[in-house]
């Protein structure tokens, strides 16, 4: 009886933690949205919804901008809207926002950030867990918050993208895989089909994996449930796809739209920028396609690590070169972290936390003097340095992470 009050009270206070943590940023990015410029990609997806849902227009009508301005003016919030000034996301996608359009706008886009918000944690919560980085409860609660004002995670969840949701979705069907839960893992990463932009190349990385493990249960649930989402969206909308193709037609033409965080380094170069940008891509994705083929056959700790390891990868190939994609980092960095604590005792604690702190307040240093949410932030010692030092890192631990025998307490 004794263990179990103490069980009990744990949970409490964990829950009480997530509760208040919640609420409690919500009601910040409330009073932030009122008083801070920013860009919103919610509110095309929300006006989206609504005009189909209430008024029977295609959400990708150019009247949807119209009401996605008015709706800003409404609510107070110092937003502006994107350039493209229409929605540029697939149906699959606009399904997301569905159930915020059918509520006012100023009340939808607190909630949207709060999810927002839950989703980062469990981006952060999930990478701890799968890195095997064994933390009390006020180190993770300590970790979540500073890697949730992080700069790239703070902008995401003030804009309002998407990515964070998918992102987390992505993580909760890999935590679902390596359980042995197959079905839902299958369903879950469905999900996330149509943000083939931002975890396109991890589905199919896990989807070959699975065929060399013949784990055809997640297959199966995986396109039976991409299957349905396309089939109820077709009846629902039969002209979404030509609706949308035509959008994305008009505003990407040609290949100025591409803009990986590689293309970005090339630049820096400029006499060699498109020798060296091509290199770079054939590099990485050479070195992504060892990682496909000798993650054949593995499962544990060393499937996690080349997991993680190609997450970089898909950040830095990643054509939409936002820097709310480094969330895909973060996974391998909490990684590294836990061999320096484990590998180094007191230093390597200590060195992990130092490094966390740096990186998590040092963000804001590097745009201190020209902070401004209404563009993209280009800041390339955080868009490009911060996923080379993860890289450099995970060779660091290589070792570690893929000859040292599994402790019992390990995921196998």
């Amino acid at each position: 009886m004794k263990r179990y009050h103490r069980t009990a009270a744990s949970q409490y206070l964990v829950v009480t933690l997530i509760i208040v943590s919640v609420v409690g940023f919500g009601l910040f990015n409330l009073f932030v949205m009122a008083r801070v410029p920013f860009i919103d990609h919610f509110a095309i997806p929300w006006a989206a919804g609504r005009s189909w849902l209430l008024g029977g227009e295609s959400p990708y009508a150019p009247s949807v901008y119209d009401l996605a301005n008015m709706a800003i003016e409404e609510s107070g919030f110092l937003a502006v809207l994107p350039e493209t000034q229409t929605l540029t996301l697939p149906f699959l996608s606009l399904l997301f926002f569905l159930p915020f359009s059918l509520i006012p706008f100023a009340i939808s886009r607190v909630i949207w950030v709060t999810i927002l918000t839950i989703s980062v944690g469990l981006i952060i919560y999930l990478s701890i867990h799968l890195a095997g980085w064994k933390l009390s409860l006020i180190g993770n609660f300590g970790v979540i918050s500073i890697l949730i004002i992080w700069l790239p995670s703070a902008s995401g969840i003030l804009s309002g993208q998407l990515s964070p949701i998918i992102i987390a979705m992505t993580l909760v069907g890999i935590y679902l895989l390596i359980s042995g839960q197959d079905t839902s893992a299958g369903f879950i990463l469905a999900l996330t089909f149509s943000s083939a932009a931002s975890v396109g190349l991890v589905l199919l990385i896990l989807l070959v994996w699975s065929i060399s493990q013949k784990r055809w249960s997640l297959l199966t649930s995986f396109f039976s449930g991409v299957i349905f989402l396309l089939v109820v969206s077709w009846l629902v909308l039969p002209a979404w796809f030509m609706d949308w193709a035509s959008v994305m037609l008009n505003l990407y033409d040609g290949l100025d739209w591409l803009n990986t965080p590689l293309m970005g380094l090339a630049s820096l170069l400029p006499g060699i920028a498109d020798f060296f940008s091509i290199f770079l891509h054939a590099a990485f994705l050479l070195y992504g396609l060892i990682i496909l083929i000798t993650l054949k056959g593995k499962s544990g700790r060393v499937f996690i690590y080349k997991i993680f390891s190609f997450f970089i990868i898909v950040y830095l190939v990643n054509i939409q070169g936002s820097i709310i994609h480094l969330l895909l980092v973060i996974p391998a960095m909490l990684m590294v972290f836990r061999f320096w604590s484990e590998r180094w005792k007191l230093f390597g604690k200590l060195l992990s936390w130092g490094t966390l702190f740096l990186i998590g307040f040092g963000s804001w240093l590097l745009v201190f003097s020209q902070i401004d949410f209404t563009t993209s932030f280009d800041v390339p010692l955080l868009s490009i340095g911060y996923p080379i030092f993860v890289s450099m890192g995970l060779f660091w631990i290589r070792w570690w992470a893929l000859r040292i025998p599994a402790m019992p307490y390990e995921i196998t």
